[in-house]
């Protein structure tokens, strides 16, 4: 049983490199959502806390009372935040999101795809919207804590152009869209920057979205296992 184990250990670090070198040489773009969902999940007990505005953080989030993301997931947003230049702020959109908002996100995206082509199937639907918006059954990563959405803004709290608005569609949506301009590209690289110094990973599919801890930073950072299972 051990040396099965061992077998079954191995080949999963096997597919995780060859998946990791892949995106690095560019020959895909994102690694595969059904590879991230097989990675194991040990999560080690922490709690969900709030997310509080600051004079280097401000938190908005209209469809929650309050962003709660995990301990270790707050403590890296501050030491983002201050590695930011003089004059700007990261502003945080989103935590830890609960399956009602969810399942809102899931039909207002599948309802957008629809308008534009209602030729499209449900199942053609649904595929698409899964680009944008994780599928409501718990098991997105913001159901985890150690999603974040985060933004930065200028010093009269107005956002920086990074091509889209959040929550944004469209082929400008992904952090290294080729129709984006250079101050657009620049300014995804200092969100990118700032997030990855405090050990965060940028999902590729929205530039906005960055995790620490759940099955999409264990899959980006080669990891064995994700830290935090889904609330």
């Amino acid at each position: 049983m051990k040396n099965f184990s061992k077998k079954i250990f191995q080949k999963v670090g096997l597919i995780s490199f060859a998946y990791r070198l892949s995106y690095k040489l560019g020959i895909i773009s994102m690694i595969p959502t059904l590879y991230i969902r097989s990675i194991p999940i040990r999560d080690n007990g922490e709690s969900l806390v709030p997310i509080l505005s600051s004079e280097k953080i401000i938190v908005f989030c209209p469809d929650e009372e309050v962003v709660l993301v995990r301990k270790t997931v707050l403590d890296k947003i501050v030491f983002a935040s201050s590695n930011l230049p003089d004059g700007f702020k990261l502003k945080v959109l989103y935590g830890y999101r609960s399956l009602r908002v969810q399942r809102k996100f899931w039909e207002e995206v599948c309802s957008s795809i629809r308008q534009k082509n209602s030729k499209l199937t449900k199942q053609e639907v649904e595929a698409e919207a899964h680009k944008y918006s994780a599928i409501p059954n718990g098991k997105g990563p913001h159901q985890t804590g150690g999603a974040v959405d985060v933004l930065i803004v200028n010093g009269n709290e107005v956002s920086l152009d990074f091509g889209t608005e959040y929550r944004g569609y469209g082929n400008k949506v992904p952090m290294y869209s080729k129709s984006i301009t250079h101050e657009q590209k620049q300014n995804r690289k200092m969100l990118k920057n700032i997030m990855r110094s405090a050990g965060f990973v940028n999902y590729p599919g929205e530039w906005w979205h960055y995790s620490f801890g759940d099955q999409i930073w264990a899959a980006y950072t080669d990891n064995k296992h994700a830290l935090y299972d889904f609330l």
